[in-house]
C-alpha cells in the first residue's frame, strides 16, 4: 500500500531532521575549534556552510514556525550593513556586517533543531568536552600552544582567555543535566571546566558561573542535587588549580620551553589523579540532608549573604573607585587580578562610546568602528581598543539607538520563557543565554564566532517550534539568492585580506605587490590597507607622484583614518620636502587621534612653516 501524501510528508520531514542535527554539530565545531579568534578567518567558510544547509533545509522541509523570533537579530544584520553608507570606518563596519548577518542565519538554523532538545545537549557537551580537553592539553604539552610562554593565561582553542571562560560557563549547567543520567561523565565535565575555568583568570568568567549554577539549582535543577554533583568535582579541581598555581611552567608568563615542558607534565599527572578522584568521588551518594540539616543551612546562608553585603556596603566606595580608574595601569595577567576591582579601562572604554553615540544618536558611527572612537576620545596612548566591552553599548554608539533597540529586542525574544523552562535539559541550554547576555556587558564575545555559534544555534532552537510550513518555489529561489548574497560578501572580504597580505609580502617587487594590491582592492573598495601598499611600493620603486596618489586615494576612501593621513602628512614631509603640504594632513592626523605619540611630526611641519622654509 502506497503512502498518503500527510505520511509522505512527516516521513520525510522526520527522516530529513536526522540531517540538520549533524551538520548543525559540524558548524559549531567548526567554530570551537577553527574559528580564528577574533579575526574572521573563518567567517567566510562557516557563512556558506550554514546558507547551504539553510537553502537544503527549506527547500525539503520548508520554514519552521515562530520566525518573528529571529527578526530583530536579522534586522540588526542588515542595519549593520546599511551603515557601511555612513561608517567611519566602512572596511571593518562590512566585516561586522558580516558577522551579525552569519549569526542571524545560524539562529535560523538553530530552529530547525526544535524538538531535538536532548540529542543537541548530549552533543554540545561532548563539543565542549573536547574544547575543554583540548585546552588543558595546552599546558600539558608545551609545544601545543607555543605562545603561553609569553602570556600563561588558557585561552585556546577559543583564542581568548574570557572567552574560554564563557565557554565554561555554558557547559557547568550542560555537566550537571548530563549527571542526572550519567553521572561520571557530567562529574568528568565538570571537573575539567572547574579547572580551566580557574585558569583562565576571568574574573567575569567565575562570576558569571556562579550565577548561572545558582539560576540552574533555583530554576528547577534542585539545590542538593547542584551542590552535592558539584562538590565531588569541586574538591578535587580545587587541589589541582593550588598545585598548578605552584608550578611556573603552568600559571606564570615568561616561561623557557624546559620549564613549561617540565611542569606540564608534573600538571598532566596532577589533572589524572584528580579526575581520579572525581570519579571516585562521584560514586558516593550522598543522602539528601533532613529537615534539621536543611534548616541549618538555610540560616548558614542567611548570615552569609547579611555578611556579604556588609562586605559590600564597607566597601562599596573603595571599589567604584577602583572600577571608575583612568588610570593606565593595567591590570595583571596573574592570579592576584582576581582580588583587584579595577574594570580594567572598561569603565574609559564606556564613556568614549557614549560621547561618540551623543553625536550621532540615531545612527552611530557605523557597525564596528570603535577604534576610530577610542582614537578621537582616549586621554593616554597606552588606551587603545578595537570594541568597548560592553555589546549593548557598543551598538549604541556603533548604530544609535536604532542598533540598539534590536540588540535588546533580540535579547528580549531569545530569553522569553527561560525561567519556565523546567524541562531539565531545555534549562541547561537555556542558561547560556543570560550567561552570554551578562558577559556581553563587559565583554567582546560578538567578535568570536567560537562563542556567537553555539550561542545562536541554542538560541534559535529554543525559540522555535517543531512545525514547519511549506514554501513555493519562488520563495525557495528566493532563499538561495540571499544565500549566495551573503556567501559572496563573506568570501569578498576574505579574499581582498588575503590578497593585501600578499602584496604586503611582495613588497620587494614593487610592481608585483601594486598588481597583487589592485586585486585586493577589487575584492574589498572598502579598506586601504591594499592602497597603502601601492602607496609604499610605488616610492620603493622611486615613484613618488604615483606614491602620492595612492595616499591620497586612502584618505578618500577612508577620511576618518588616523593612519591614512598620518601616512600622507609624513610622506609630505619627509620625502617630498614640503611641509606647508604636510601640515594641514597631520592636522587632520592629530584631531583623530590626539594622543599619539607621532603628533611630534605636526609640531615639526608647523616649525618648518614657521620658520618661513620654502615649500614644494
Amino acid at each position: 500500500m502506497l503512502p498518503s501524501r500527510g505520511m509522505r510528508t512527516v516521513q520525510d520531514r522526520y527522516a530529513f531532521v536526522g540531517v540538520a542535527l549533524p551538520l548543525s554539530v559540524l558548524v559549531a565545531a567548526g567554530a570551537l575549534f577553527f574559528g580564528g579568534g577574533s579575526s574572521g578567518s573563518a567567517l567566510p567558510w562557516l557563512t556558506l556552510a550554514v546558507v547551504v544547509t539553510l537553502v537544503v533545509l527549506v527547500v525539503r522541509e520548508g520554514v519552521p514556525a515562530g520566525l518573528w523570533k529571529v527578526a530583530p537579530i536579522v534586522l540588526l544584520g542588515v542595519w549593520s550593513a546599511l551603515s557601511i553608507t555612513w561608517s567611519v570606518d566602512p572596511a571593518r563596519t562590512w566585516t561586522y556586517a558580516n558577522r551579525s548577518l552569519l549569526y542571524a542565519a545560524v539562529a535560523l538554523l538553530g530552529m530547525y533543531l526544535a524538538g531535538q532538545e536532548r540529542r543537541v545537549a548530549y552533543a554540545l557537551a561532548g563539543l565542549l568536552g573536547a574544547v575543554c580537553v583540548w585546552a588543558l592539553a595546552g599546558k600539558v604539552f608545551a609545544g601545543l600552544v607555543p605562545d603561553y610562554a609569553r602570556v600563561a593565561r588558557l585561552r585556546e582553542p577559543v583564542g581568548y582567555w574570557n572567552g574560554l571562560a564563557l565557554a565554561a560557563d555554558i557547559a557547568l549547567p550542560l555537566a550537571l543535566w548530563v549527571a542526572r543520567s550519567r553521572r561520571l561523565l557530567g562529574m568528568a565535565l565538570a571537573f575539567g571546566w572547574l579547572v580551566a575555568l580557574a585558569l583562565t583568570y576571568s574574573r567575569g568568567g567565575v562570576a558569571i558561573a556562579l550565577v548561572v549554577l545558582v539560576l540552574y539549582a533555583a530554576l528547577g535543577g534542585g539545590w542538593w542535587f547542584t551542590i552535592s554533583t558539584l562538590l565531588p568535582a569541586a574538591i578535587p579541581a580545587g587541589v589541582v588549580v593550588a598545585l598548578a598555581f605552584v608550578l611556573p611552567g603552568v600559571t606564570s608568563d615568561g616561561q623557557t620551553s624546559h620549564t613549561r615542558a617540565r611542569d606540564g607534565a608534573l600538571f598532566g599527572l596532577v589533572l589524572v589523579v584528580g579526575l581520579i578522584a572525581t570519579i571516585a568521588l562521584a560514586r558516593l551518594r550522598l543522602a539528601s540532608p533532613g529537615a534539621r540539616i536543611r534548616g541549618a543551612a538555610a540560616i548558614g546562608g542567611v548570615v552569609l549573604a547579611v555578611a556579604a553585603a556588609g562586605v559590600v556596603v564597607t566597601h562599596a566606595g573603595g571599589w567604584w573607585s577602583s572600577f571608575t580608574s583612568t588610570q593606565v595601569t593595567e591590570v595583571g595577567n596573574g592570579g592576584s587580578r582576581f582580588g583587584d576591582t579595577s574594570s580594567n579601562h572598561r569603565y574609559a572604554w564606556w564613556t568614549q562610546a557614549f560621547d561618540a553615540w551623543q553625536e550621532h544618536p540615531v545612527v552611530g558611527t557605523g557597525a564596528g568602528t570603535f577604534a576610530v572612537t577610542n582614537l578621537r576620545y582616549r586621554t593616554s596612548y597606552l588606551d587603545q581598543a578595537v570594541e568597548p566591552h560592553n555589546l549593548p553599548v557598543q551598538f549604541l554608539s556603533e548604530t544609535g539607538i536604532v542598533g540598539a533597540a534590536l540588540v535588546l529586542l533580540t535579547a528580549l525574544f531569545f530569553h522569553v520563557g527561560i525561567g519556565a523552562r523546567r524541562d531539565g535539559v531545555k534549562l541547561a541550554l537555556g542558561l547560556a543565554l543570560p550567561a552570554f547576555a551578562l558577559h556581553a556587558l563587559v565583554d567582546i564575545d560578538w567578535d568570536f564566532v567560537a562563542l556567537c555559534v553555539p550561542i545562536h544555534l541554542i538560541a534559535g532552537m529554543l525559540a522555535a517550534s517543531p512545525t514547519r510550513r511549506r514554501v513555493g518555489g519562488g520563495a525557495a529561489l528566493a532563499v538561495g539568492g540571499v544565500a549566495l548574497l551573503l556567501s559572496l560578501s563573506a568570501f569578498s572580504v576574505w579574499l581582498g585580506d588575503r590578497y593585501a597580505g600578499r602584496a604586503s609580502e611582495a613588497l620587494g617587487t614593487p610592481a608585483h605587490a601594486i598588481s597583487l594590491a589592485r586585486t585586493a582592492r577589487s575584492f574589498d573598495p572598502l579598506s586601504i590597507d591594499p592602497i597603502l601598499t601601492q602607496a609604499v611600493a610605488a616610492w620603493s620603486g622611486g615613484q613618488n607622484d604615483l606614491a602620492r596618489s595612492y595616499y591620497l586615494a586612502a584618505v578618500d576612501v577612508q577620511p576618518h583614518s588616523a593612519e591614512a593621513w598620518y601616512r600622507l602628512g609624513w610622506f609630505d614631509l619627509h620625502v617630498r620636502h614640503c611641509p606647508r603640504a604636510a601640515l594641514p594632513e597631520l592636522d587632520r592626523f592629530t584631531a583623530l587621534d590626539p594622543q599619539n605619540r607621532n603628533n611630534v611630526e605636526y609640531d615639526a611641519a608647523l616649525a618648518l612653516v614657521n620658520s618661513g622654509t620654502p615649500g614644494c
